[in-house]
């Protein structure tokens, strides 16, 4: 019976609260792809060899974290304009603002696949492509579009102007953003049972996926997975959660301040029917408040309410 009626919330509690380190994210890399541009002609060939080493030159330079490297690539009157719109005039502002980038943490890899390449003239020509950032193994690369003129000068050439384009849409990843203070091995303990919780990325980067499990007396009573992913028709985090036993649940997610509110239902390892509305608030890095704010069971609304509070998990123990 204990049991049972730790189920209950804890049902809830797994379709909510969700919460080991990011999984191993493969980093997608690619060298600039120039086979068969469009609008490259065979008697321009040459001229299309020197803007793929170009672009070469530039990949490998900021993958070096040489700014200086970067700088000469450029003409002296070039321009960077990213996609906030902010433009960096100049060859000197150029290094300048590479230079800044590489004092940063986490620059990451880049990588970029061309789409097309077009001549405007003798010394001119605009290219398109995708650009991919691997900030790490824990976090899928970033990827965005870029457009780039370049110039003949003096017999080479040379980057005129690059513009990051603005992304059309936010993919799901990037929404999921908002959750990831998820991330992590989580538990929590009270007189009922434990609760270890565990949140990662799905391998697309599109879903947070969580696994949880409650100890009661030693045992585990409870085991169940969570899946988090983005709604794109009602524009909210929708989430599945499933236990051993049988029981299930979907809900969604709305933002109230710093909290986050889950309404939800269900049906429990024993048949019976469950509704819940809990709130989450992240306190810090290392901590969450769990309420239970409304619950019913079987169609009857439970008076009572609860709250837990999520720590994170301390590593091992050294040997």
């Amino acid at each position: 019976m204990k049991v049972l009626a730790v189920s209950i919330g804890m049902l809830a509690f797994a379709a909510t609260l969700g919460l080991v380190a990011a999984q191993d994210q493969p980093a997608r890399e690619t060298e600039p792809a120039r086979k068969d541009q469009p609008g490259a002609s065979s008697e321009r060939e040459s001229d299309v060899r020197a803007i793929t080493d170009l672009l070469a030159s530039f990949v490998k330079a900021y993958n070096a974290k040489d700014a200086k490297a970067i700088g000469d690539l450029f003409t002296s009157d070039a321009e960077i304009e990213d996609e906030d719109d902010e433009v960096t005039r100049g060859r000197d502002a150029i290094v300048e603002r590479f230079t800044a980038t590489f004092a940063e943490k986490n620059v990451g890899k880049l990588a970029v696949a061309t789409d097309s390449l077009r001549f405007l003239g003798a010394d001119l020509a605009i290219e398109e492509g995708t650009a991919t950032l691997s900030t790490g193994p824990d976090v899928p690369p970033r990827t965005n579009r870029y457009s780039v003129i370049y110039a003949r000068q003096g017999g080479r050439w040379l980057h005129a102007r690059i513009r990051d384009e603005p992304s059309e849409e936010v993919t799901p990843h990037e929404r999921l953003l908002e959750l990831d203070w998820m991330l992590g091995e989580w538990v929590n303990e009270s007189d009922d049972g434990v609760v270890f919780t565990t949140c990662k990325w799905a391998d697309n980067g599109n879903f947070l996926l969580r696994e949880f499990d409650l100890k009661v007396e030693g045992r585990i009573a409870l085991s169940g997975t969570q899946r988090i992913g983005w709604d794109s028709q009602r524009e909210q985090f929708r989430m599945w959660v499933f236990d051993d036993g049988g029981g299930f649940g979907e809900g969604f997610f709305s933002q109230d301040g710093d909290s986050w509110v889950v309404q939800g239902s269900g049906v429990r390892s024993d048949g019976e029917s469950v509704s819940f509305t809990n709130a989450i608030t992240p306190l810090n890095k290392d901590r969450i408040r769990w309420e239970i704010l409304e619950r019913t069971v079987g169609g009857e609304a439970m008076s009572d309410t609860d709250q837990f509070e999520l720590v994170r998990r301390p590593p091992e123990p050294a040997r």
